[in-house]
């Protein structure tokens, strides 16, 4: 990456346009202008002298020195997230700064401002996120579904972390005997203050970490619920076009796309790009538009109540909108196996992404399932697995996957497949040690591995509002033309509205929808321009 895009000089006009909501500030050396846990702080321009980013986490080492006509800040600044860093003034120095609320109407006016300030934020995110070292600390066992559910979040929502494993990593015990602290009680998180967290719940973390935002509405023009492609494409274009909205979700941005570790036939990324890439990019294009996003918020159930909307969430808070579109996709199905729960995050997954490819380094791997997902899955895991070994009902590799990961995965050597065949075992005491898979023959071969991905279908995300909605026998919500009259007594839906007026479902959740990022990502916002339409006729 480009030093000149990652710490770029503002240019004349452009610096005369922030002087309009800025003031000009002198301040000494040593002074601290952001400290990190700071939400909502300002943006620095550096008139004379310089701006240091320091890492807490690090004793206060340098991570950049932003010079003249430079300035501060990455993505959490267009967010209600904590500052992860400190800025300090290297030497006497003389800056512009502009109070946070006004950074946000500039970057919404000037498109060359935004352009360049958006690409800076992005790669500073992901330079900071490449550092190995610093970042909060998560100690925790690999065989725990607490610290794999924490490490998921954590990813997820871009929060730089190092997970110190407590069965390999001598650090986990040495940091655990200063703290006094058992290994009973893992897993714990350490945050740049040196904060200790015994167990935290994920929402508690949030919190610390500024991701469960504020809101400020007592009612949205639309609450999306779900921030998977489906759901952010509806943030961005429903920001943009002038709405208030909040959307949010039970773990983070990036839905199961997210979890992807490339996807390769996305239209206009030729050499494709990772799900959590598309996610992310996406997840600061919506803020930038003013979208309110905040996790971790899992819906509980949705009510219409004085011609509006009112979703409950598990962690018992409400939010109330004019509109709703649900976004909440689906989860994988798991084994019909007695001790499947048992191993799932401690053995057993259901995405394959860098965090879990890097527990599979040098050992073999199963795979459950021949759609896309599981050839995605198979591809990335070859890359650190010995043996990756794929299962499949199907006698046909490319009965429902794409044929160039079809073509990829016979030519790969230590990918194998395993046809018209099925995971009959599960066998371990605290995590996963081993599987049989079995042919329809009854044939069976026991495989040595603590490493098995399932990939074998979906159930729609619908148990908070299915009471509401019209859904087909499995649970998928039904919109538009698909609904039977009898359910709309007398109303007539836009193509992805439900039963309900104005309530709109997008994306995998939707019945006979098209299990694509692309679609999902037309579907929510084209759904947009339908709340318009409602809206505008209430």
């Amino acid at each position: 990456m480009a030093a000149s895009e990652t710490f770029p000089v503002l240019t004349e006009k452009q610096i005369a346009l922030f002087r309009e909501h800025g003031e000009e500030v002198e301040v000494k050396k040593g002074t601290v202008l952001i400290e990190h846990g700071t939400r909502h702080y300002d943006f620095f321009i550096v008139l004379g002298g310089c701006i240091e980013i320091q890492d807490p986490s690090r004793g206060g080492a340098l991570i950049a020195d932003h010079r003249k006509f430079e300035f501060s800040g990455d993505t959490d600044i267009l967010s209600d997230r904590s500052a992860v860093f400190r800025a300090v003034a290297g030497t006497d120095s003389t800056y512009l700064r502009v109070p946070n609320k006004h950074l946000k109407s500039i970057i919404a006016k000037y498109s060359d401002i935004s352009d360049k300030l958006l690409r800076a934020f992005f790669l500073r995110r992901n330079q900071l996120l490449n550092e190995t070292r610093g970042g909060i600390q998560l100690i925790g066992s690999r065989f725990s579904q607490h610290t794999y559910n924490i490490r998921n979040f954590l990813s997820k929502n871009q929060v730089r972390h190092q997970w110190i494993d407590l069965e390999k990593d001598q650090a986990a015990t040495e940091i655990l005997q200063g703290l006094g602290i058992p290994a009973g009680e893992t897993p714990i998180v350490i945050d740049n203050a040196g904060n200790v967290y015994r167990n935290p719940t994920i929402s508690r973390i949030a919190e610390c970490l500024g991701l469960s935002t504020g809101w400020e509405k007592e009612r949205y023009d639309l609450l999306v619920v779900g921030a998977g492609p489906g759901g952010l494409a509806a943030s961005v274009y429903g920001a943009s076009e002038g709405l208030s909205v909040l959307t949010i979700d039970s773990v983070g941005p990036g839905g199961q796309a997210g979890k992807s570790s490339k996807i390769e036939n996305y239209l206009g990324f030729p050499s494709g790009l990772s799900g959590s890439d598309l996610a992310n990019r996406a997840y600061l294009q919506a803020q930038k538009f003013g979208c309110t996003i905040s996790v971790p918020h899992q819906a509980r159930r949705l009510e219409f109540q004085d011609n509006h909307y009112v979703l409950q969430t598990v962690d018992d808070l409400e939010f109330r909108a004019s509109s709703v579109i649900i976004a909440t996709g689906a989860d994988y199905r798991n084994l019909p196996l007695e001790n499947n729960e048992k191993f799932e995050g401690n053995g057993i997954y259901y995405s394959a992404t860098a965090m879990q490819a890097e527990t599979c380094r040098d050992e073999v791997v199963g795979i459950v399932g021949g759609g896309n997902s599981a050839g995605q899955a198979a591809l990335f895991l070859a890359d650190y697995a010995t043996e990756v070994h794929m299962v499949l009902r199907s006698n046909n590799l490319g009965k429902s996957m794409s044929d160039y990961l079809v073509q990829r995965i016979k030519a790969c050597d230590n990918i194998r497949v395993h046809y018209q065949s099925h995971v009959s075992r599960l066998e371990g005491n605290s995590h996963l040690e081993a599987f049989d898979i079995t042919t329809e023959s009854g044939e069976t071969q026991h495989m040595t591995s603590s490493h098995l991905f399932i990939f074998i279908g979906a159930r729609p995300c619908t148990d908070w509002v299915g009471h509401l909605i019209a859904t087909d026998p499995r649970g998928f919500i039904l919109t538009g033309a698909d609904i039977q009259a009898s359910s709309l007594d007398g109303y007539q839906p836009q193509s992805l509205e439900t039963s309900m007026p104005g309530l709109f479902a997008v994306g995998d959740v939707r019945s006979g929808s098209t299990k694509r990022v692309a679609s999902a990502v037309g579907e929510g916002s084209v759904a947009v321009s339908m709340v318009h339409k409602f809206l505008g006729a209430v």
